[in-house]
């Protein structure tokens, strides 16, 4: 064979291993980042170039493998290589329409047996005519593998240059503005000396998962004896977006308007205006801890919240990358479009492993319930007495099950019970501090959720009033919502909370009341709806918005039959 053949040949090889390798390492994780950046805080030159040459330094190290292999054997692995791209293809441009967010359920995405099974046949099929093709008609089949692979590998070239056109300088450079407002961790184990409203959220924490739990560790509220538990909660909002910023405001969603322009309203409106002006005036500080400010700013700045939330400060210049997560999470997200149904939830990343990827170190928020607990048991908490303290502690909660009973990190046997008997390790070594440094008794103490499991949307809710005791846990069915938060915390100080609505206390046991649930779609008779921040296209383009009265058993009843009104959206956060 002359130099020229062997060169071709090589060529040839090269662009059909490349194929694969070039979707999975390269295109894979580009639009995964692109479509995400703002939200990530790393630039593509942190792992783009890095991925871009592995995949090309690979392909090559294939090609020359091969190489050697008599041409039976080679023609098998290219045409393998080949199946595996055209079915890799198909399943991420085809087969993954509304493939399920990663880190949206506290369970590992899972798909339904029969849709495996369909997926499985069509992997199958491809692989295994490719290989039946490259046996039968060996001469035809290498011209089509080739055209084909150049073609696709070529549109995925020309997909990949687009990506950089269509984004801003912020995906590549660091932003420097030295006023660059963040939220400031540094007294996130700081209480008041004086009087403190303590705020849990735990976030995705449905009050079925409670239940549960407390089959297995019937003693697991046994310290809570000071607290009411209100086990007919509803969070009014599916999802942290709308409902974090809900909760903080008491500002109801109005789907009329984008995700901008409600989240400005939430922010400045009279009400809110005023509900943290008697905050201020009772001398609270209102520390907040929470890892995503676009949730509650969108494509604002943290200036929206200045002059109500305390801890609000200047971004430091230092940045640390956990290089080892970033490369690990950007290869498994590009798994998770790439592979076929029945592997996905092998790569399935939770909500807190991409979020923890950066890092400020002078700012730093701990979100992950397992970080916050061993930084408590380490450090404990101190006081202040400069004033008042409400504290906003926004935790992972049940996002993922990923905690065991002692709230160490155990991604691989935790359980729904196990990450939330940890959770109360947490909350039980949390109260012990506060009564260690003697502000228990003077605190307001509330453990709720943002919202629940999409299945089972209702929330748990704890709260303990200001030098309430008793020796065990109070219970109720009283109908509450996250609605009622805003005025509870009101009339915690003893103001008039007429302004704000109804506030926990003016429900009672039984009651019968409706109550509205937004949870958050795809419709396709719908018009699919741009993202907030411009930079791709949402999820979700519709609420649906259930009727119901009574508890959980109803809301369940309303969602398995479906009776919902459809919103349509003007924009989307998800």
């Amino acid at each position: 064979m002359n130099a020229k053949k062997t060169l071709l040949l090589f060529l040839s090889n090269f662009i059909i291993i490349c194929f694969p390798i070039f979707i999975l390492f390269v295109m894979g994780p580009s639009e995964i980042f692109f479509g995400n950046y703002k939200e990530f805080g790393f630039v593509y030159q942190e792992f783009g170039w890095k991925f871009l040459i592995f995949a090309f330094l690979i392909s090559f190290i294939f090609m020359l493998l091969i190489s050697f292999f008599p041409d039976k054997l080679r023609k098998y692995i290219l045409s393998v290589f080949w199946g595996i791209g055209i079915a890799g293809y198909i399943q991420t441009m085809f087969l993954n329409r509304h493939l399920e967010q990663i880190g949206v359920r506290a369970e590992a995405y899972t798909a339904s047996p029969s849709k495996i099974i369909v997926n499985w046949i069509i992997w199958t099929t491809i692989i295994l005519g490719a290989l039946l093709f490259a046996k039968f008609q060996q001469n035809i089949f290498k011209k089509v593998m080739l055209t084909s692979s150049l073609i696709i590998l070529g549109m995925q070239c020309v997909g990949y240059i687009s990506l950089f056109l269509s984004a801003d300088k912020s995906a590549f450079t660091y932003y420097s503005d030295k006023d660059e407002l963040i939220l400031d961790g540094s007294k996130q184990f700081t209480v008041s000396s004086n009087d403190n409203i303590i705020l849990f959220i735990l976030d995705n924490f449905s009050s079925t998962y409670l239940a549960s739990a407390v089959e297995k560790y019937p003693d697991l509220k046994d310290f809570l004896h000071d607290f009411t538990y209100y086990n007919n909660a509803d969070c009014n909002y599916h999802g942290t977006y709308p409902s974090l910023p809900h909760l903080l405001t008491g500002n109801d969603l109005d789907p009329s308007l984008s995700v901008d322009d409600w989240l400005e309203d939430c922010w400045t409106n009279t009400t809110t205006n005023d509900y943290f002006s008697i905050l201020s005036h009772a001398n609270y500080k209102v520390n907040l801890y929470t890892p995503t400010t676009s949730i509650l700013t969108g494509n604002h700045s943290l200036s929206l919240l200045d002059g109500k939330i305390s801890n609000i400060t200047t971004k430091q210049s230092s940045i640390c990358i956990d290089y080892h997560k970033l490369y690990r999470t950007m290869f498994y997200m590009s798994c998770y479009r790439f592979m076929p149904e029945y592997f996905k939830s092998f790569f399935d990343v939770s909500n807190e492993t991409y979020t923890t990827i950066v890092s400020y170190p002078e700012n730093t928020i701990l979100h992950a319930n397992y970080d916050f607990y061993n930084h408590l048991i380490e450090n404990g908490l101190t006081t202040d007495s400069s004033g008042n303290y409400f504290i906003i502690q926004h935790l992972n909660g049940t996002h993922e099950f990923t905690t065991d009973e002692n709230c160490q990190f155990d991604a691989q046997n935790a359980t729904c019970q196990s990450t939330v008997k940890g959770i109360f390790t947490m909350l039980e070594a949390y109260l012990n501090e506060l009564k260690t440094l003697g502000v228990y008794d003077d605190s307001t103490i509330i453990i709720t959720s943002d919202h629940g499991d999409v299945e089972y949307p209702q929330i748990i809710f704890f709260i303990k009033e200001k030098q309430e005791s008793h020796e065990l846990l109070n219970g109720t069915n009283a109908p509450i919502t996250l609605d009622e938060l805003v005025p509870t915390i009101v009339q915690s100080l003893d103001k008039d909370y007429s302004e704000f609505g109804y506030s926990i206390h003016d429900f009672y046991p039984d009651q019968q009341r409706e109550r509205l649930l937004y949870i958050r779609d795809y419709d396709a008779s719908y018009p699919d709806v741009p993202r907030y921040d411009g930079i791709s296209s949402g999820g979700s383009n519709v609420y649906h918005l259930y009727n119901y009265t009574g508890n959980i058993d109803d809301q369940i009843n309303a969602l398995q039959n479906y009776q919902y009104t459809t919103i349509p959206m003007v924009d989307s956060y998800f």
